[in-house]
């Protein structure tokens, strides 16, 4: 049914081709309008689009309008703005502000593309948004729909090109043979071309570096003038009214015409016109043929026109024969500016008049000279025009010859786009057959085989004869041999669905073909009546089918597919039972679920039949799947994840010749054997000190044998309880003891806290009653401290205040009461006064914080009242006793110097008492 969609959607595309009126209707200027649909401009009076210059409009193929855009505006065929459009960034002041290309992936999609204005004198001053474009949905009323999308076409390191963007020109075409369309515009001294296919804008153009480099930074008009394509698709023309100002301060322009690569999107093999003039060209548009080129321009040699500047009055419409050595000739003068030229699906070129409801109009473009009879007034119109006439994809203009894709013995309907009417169509079908004289644009010719043929239609209109081209790919139709499918009936009704899709292959084993079943022979050869279920069709309603097999073009055979229903041969009595453990997915063991290999079924199946049998065995979760023969099981690796515990399977054995149906029925049982069910931690955190820590399978629900298995598989301990000897992951095995053998794996991950690591205590103060004691750690990680107990009380704080001068010991630990580790720090101070009477109380004067183990390099130095040095004491001593050279000395005070052995010094003064 697809298929029959498909040709017919491109039978209307061939009956398309034939109307091509996407350029049907036209707004421009002052509210100007056209409509070319009878082939004689009609003018239209309600157009919303107010426009100097730049415009474009695009229709359907069959000529209704859908909408048109000035570059600052968008209007749908109600002359209503679409959403979204009320600010584009383009200029009505631009030479081509716009042009609309359709979305080859859809078909009421469109891109919107615009061009900017700007000025420019002899710096920037003004400066443009470039080359940009829109998606513009147009299922409805329209809608821009999404923002707006920049083409770079400049270097961004460049302030003059930067600020410029792009030129004001605009043109495009479609490649005759895809649904790709190249945009293309030019700036400085390249061409850029951007290709539009299924995937959207490339946003990476093809650049030509070709052609004259247009001056940057100078008069504003350089970038003025039409760029424009020939409707084959084959040349490029350029208008440039200025290039850049000359030394004697004029502003000469040029006219060139390229070769145009449609494949590559390259423009190339530059050839400038009209080189022995001084020209300021403008308008450009090629003949229907593309064989002549006319262009508008201000001329110096030709015209008369003196050129003054930036400005010029008057101007000359000119005709190049392109196929004469591009020589030129005058056509018509002008008393103003040169304006816009395009194409109409008419045949004619229409000049545009600026503020005039008048057109000139040329009407035989291909004729040379005179004989193209431009008339300066040739079309009266309700409304002004302006200077710009719609741009269109000039692919529109082309006039050519299609067919729709081509079978053997079919009508194949052949087509030309050729407007107007011509006198007489001389058809040649390629094949030999007579040529057929005909004033129909649209013949229908069969062909008897298959091949490439070159069809040409020599078309006569009035004194004209001109001979279009085509080749056509005739296909052979599809081979379609009839067949039977044989199906086994499940339940001895006599009846069975089939899979109707499984003679596929017996009908032709062709890939690349598409099969329709139908239950009349004319439901088949007119695609209608396609039996919509058939991969679950039952003989019920008839045991012979017409089977429709087409190709990719369309071209088709019908054959005829009979039903057949045969009683299963495999007996009911057979049946094999494969069982399995759980399999323990997500650590559940107990949810009856399990991988089965019960491939060996197919050897105890195919023991059933005579020896050499050419059969198949296939195997299927439902009566359903069996017949369609759709998901069948792989039995080497099967989980019976939506039936557990217990689980039937579907046998199906089929001929491998002719895929009939030899047996089928439930003859396979799969039934879970469960596993060991025990608990065990996922994870436990223990103290370095705890280890080896003891663990245990609990809750067991049956009498297992246990394996407990480090990361590399080593086995450690084969009891229920284990002792974990070290961080790291540990597996336990558990096997059943009931015969099954079945195992159910559990994974525990052990970690241990590590004790801190002191690395020192800072103590703040010197000889001060104000100590803080702050303990440091390696890393702080949930630490508890206590000062001088290694029982506490800890605190959480690392810092200790008031800690009175001394040696203490820091001690630190983990939260859960793990490992105590210690540090011996000291609090540097002196006593202020000692009583040496021998009463074991204050008999000694030392320092305080050193001794034999900590600071002991340190250094006291004690002196009297006047400076007199009386002793040096040890920091392993007891201290001072108040002597000097064994003498007892009076009760007085007396001085110290202490240099400490981490390199700190201090001075003070204590009292002896008597």
């Amino acid at each position: 049914m697809k298929r029959a969609l498909l040709i017919l959607m491109a039978f209307w595309t061939s009956l398309a081709f034939s109307q091509d009126r996407e350029a049907a209707i036209w707004h421009f200027g002052q509210y100007a309008g056209l409509d070319f649909n009878s082939l004689v401009p009609r003018s239209l009076t309600d157009s919303a689009t107010d426009t100097f210059e730049g415009t474009t409009t695009i229709s359907t193929d069959e000529g209704r309008l859908i909408f048109y855009a000035d570059g600052e505006s968008a209007h749908n065929s109600s002359h209503r703005l679409i959403s979204g459009s009320r600010f584009l960034i383009g200029s009505t002041r631009s030479t081509q502000s716009a042009i609309i290309i359709p979305d080859p992936s859809n078909p009421t999609n469109y891109f919107l593309f615009t061009t900017d204005d700007y000025e420019t004198v002899d710096t920037v001053v003004y400066t443009g948004s470039g080359l940009n474009y829109y998606n513009v949905g147009m299922a409805g009323p329209g809608s821009i729909r999404n923002q707006v999308n920049h083409l770079i076409t400049y270097d961004p390191s460049n302030r003059f090109e930067r600020a410029l963007k792009c030129s004001q020109k605009l043109t495009a075409i479609k490649d005759p043979c895809e649904e790709v369309y190249w945009l293309v515009t030019h700036f400085k001294d390249s061409f850029y071309a951007f290709k539009i296919d299924e995937n959207g804008v490339n946003e990476t153009p093809v650049v030509s570096q070709v052609g004259p480099a247009v001056e940057l930074g100078r008069p504003f008009m350089n970038f003025k003038g039409q760029i424009k394509m020939s409707p084959d698709g084959t040349r490029l023309a350029m208008a440039n009214f200025q290039n850049g100002v000359d030394k004697e301060s004029h502003a000469p322009g040029s006219l060139y015409v390229f070769d145009f690569n449609v494949l590559t999107g390259v423009v190339s093999n530059e050839q400038k016109l009209m080189d022995d003039d001084f020209v300021f060209a403008y308008g450009v548009e090629f003949s229907p043929d593309s064989k002549k080129l006319y262009a508008t321009v201000s001329s110096f040699n030709n015209g008369n026109v003196p050129p003054s500047g930036f400005f010029n009055n008057g101007s000359m419409l000119v005709q190049v024969d392109l196929e004469d050595n591009n020589n030129y000739q005058k056509i018509a003068d002008s008393p103003v500016d040169p304006t816009d030229l395009q194409l109409a699906i008419d045949g004619k070129i229409y000049q545009a008049h600026i503020q005039r409801r008048y057109l000139g109009v040329i009407n035989n473009p291909k004729e040379v000279g005179a004989s193209c009879n431009y008339v300066e007034d040739g079309l009266s119109m309700g409304r002004a025009s302006q200077k710009g006439l719609p741009a269109f994809v000039q692919s529109f203009f082309q006039v050519r010859v299609e067919y729709e894709e081509a079978c053997v013995g079919d009508n194949t309907k052949l087509s030309t786009n050729y407007l107007p009417d011509p006198d007489n169509i001389e058809w040649d079908f390629g094949d030999g057959s007579p040529v057929l004289n005909t004033l129909d644009k649209s013949p229908e010719h069969v062909y008897t085989s298959a091949g490439t043929y070159l069809v040409s239609a020599t078309i006569t209109k009035g004194a004209e004869v001109e001979t279009y081209t085509k080749e056509v790919e005739v296909t052979s139709l599809p081979l379609a041999n009839p067949a039977e499918l044989v199906q086994c009936d499940p339940d001895g009704d006599g009846f069975s669905e089939f899979n109707l899709f499984e003679a596929a292959s017996l009908i032709n084993a062709t890939e690349g073909l598409t099969y329709s079943f139908h239950e009349t022979e004319r439901g088949a050869r007119a695609s209608t009546s396609v039996i919509a279920n058939p991969e679950t069709y039952s003989n019920a309603l008839g045991n012979q089918l017409f089977v429709r097999v087409e190709n990719e073009l369309g071209c088709f055979d019908v054959t005829t597919l009979d039903l057949r229903v045969v009683s299963t041969a495999i007996p009911s009595g057979f049946q094999l039972e494969v069982r399995a453990c759980d399999d323990g997915v997500d650590n559940n063991y107990a949810d009856g679920i399990g991988t089965f290999d019960f491939s060996s079924a197919t050897a105890a199946i195919m023991a059933l039949f005579p020896a050499n049998s050419n059969f198949e065995v296939s195997y299927y979760v439902s009566s359903e799947d069996a017949l369609s023969e759709t998901n069948p099981l792989d039995p080497t690796q099967y989980r019976n994840v939506g039936s557990p515990n217990r689980q039937d399977i579907w046998v199906r054995v089929d001929g491998a010749d002719q895929n009939a149906c030899i047996g089928l029925g439930q003859h396979i049982t799969l039934a879970i054997d469960e596993g060991p069910i025990f608990d065990l931690e996922p994870s436990i955190e223990v103290c370095l000190n705890q280890l080896p820590y003891p663990i245990s399978a609990r809750n067991p629900q049956d009498n297992y044998t246990y394996e407990w298995m480090d990361a590399e598989g080593n086995i450690l301990g084969t009891n229920q309880n284990f002792g974990v000897p070290a961080a790291g992951t540990y597996t336990l095995k558990a096997t059943m003891t009931d015969g099954t053998g079945c195992e159910a794996f559990s994974t525990i991950e052990v970690t241990t806290i590590d004790p801190p690591e002191i690395l020192d205590v800072k103590v703040d103060g010197l000889v001060s009653l104000q100590t803080t004691a702050t303990v440091e750690l390696a890393s702080f990680d949930n630490f508890e401290f206590s000062l001088d107990d290694p029982l506490g009380p800890f605190q959480s704080s690392n810092v200790f205040q008031n800690v009175p001068p001394g040696v203490h010991m820091a001690y630190a630990r983990d939260i859960n009461a793990c490992e105590v580790v210690e540090y011996q720090f000291s609090v540097i101070g002196h006593p202020a006064f000692f009583t040496p009477n021998n009463d074991s109380v204050n008999d000694y004067w030392q320092i305080q914080g050193i001794s034999a183990d900590i600071q002991s390099q340190s250094m006291v130095y004690i002196y009297d009242r006047y400076g007199n040095f009386l002793a040096q004491v040890d920091a392993a001593s007891e201290g001072w006793d108040g002597s000097w050279n064994g003498k007892p000395l009076p009760a007085s005070d007396y001085w110290f110097t202490v240099f400490l052995e981490d390199g700190r010094s201090f001075k003070g003064h204590f009292t002896l008492k008597r």
